[in-house]
């Protein structure tokens, strides 16, 4: 039988390293498996059996932006699909970045990696509200916590699809690994409600389309607010033409 105390230490050298500890991937892997046990719990403001959701979502961002370098983060990204577009556009954000378009899209990327947790997760945060609606009675940190497990089990496709975006046609792909996200959204909201935020089958049917809907349209919504920050910081940076 394995030390406890061993086990412990590996658990604490996981998480100083990774922000992740073993009681963290349980966690992830129930909100992939049964959600309702997590959300559950959640409701319960249990402590002791699953990681706050909060925690998973930007360990899983820290992971995204550590495999993305790997293409050259978001300025690479960003960079092919430029190149994957119609020419027009390249020649859009030539003429925005003053004929400095490689420093824009390096200032563009910087701004993005640091943007990008603090925006989804800000916005997303907002759908405590429709939680709220659903159980008045739960507390905000229940319904936060169960927010951005949602928005977790999403950042786990999301993180899957990432080489999707680097393809050929990045537009469609992109579109094609929204949707993807979006019926993850619904399915896991959909598993982890009855019981917890829908009394019925058709409640929980409803809700987790009203839930989906909205979370997509925070995640969107945060993607222009990110697109506009990206741009006025490589502006920023790079002065006057």
């Amino acid at each position: 039988m394995a030390d406890p105390n061993k086990r412990e230490e590996l658990s604490g050298v996981v998480e100083d390293a990774l922000g992740f500890n073993f009681r963290s991937l349980k966690t992830l892997r129930d909100l992939i498996l049964r959600p309702r046990t997590v959300f559950q719990a959640y409701a319960e403001r249990d402590r002791v059996r699953y990681t706050p959701a909060i925690r998973l979502f930007l360990g899983l961002v820290g992971l995204q932006v550590l495999i993305s370098t790997l293409w050259g983060g978001w300025a690479g990204l960003m960079r092919r699909q430029i190149e994957t577009s119609d020419p027009a556009v390249r020649d859009m954000y030539v003429q925005i970045s003053g004929d400095r378009l490689e420093p824009y899209l390096q200032h563009y990327g910087d701004a993005m990696g640091v943007a990008q947790p603090l925006l989804v997760a800000g916005f997303s945060s907002l759908s405590v509200f429709v939680l709220g609606w659903f159980r008045p009675a739960l507390s905000w940190p229940s319904r936060l916590n169960i927010g951005m497990g949602v928005l977790t089990v999403g950042s786990v496709v999301g993180l899957l699809l990432m080489p999707v975006l680097t393809m050929p046609d990045s537009a469609r792909s992109s579109g094609l690994s929204m949707l993807a996200i979006g019926v993850v959204y619904f399915i896991t909201f959909l598993r982890g409600a009855p019981g917890v935020l829908a009394d019925t089958t058709a409640g929980a049917w409803g809700k987790a389309f009203v839930f989906t809907l909205v979370l997509m349209l925070l995640v969107v919504l945060a993607g222009i607010v990110m697109a506009l920050v990206g741009m006025g910081y490589a502006l920023f940076r790079l002065g006057p033409a």
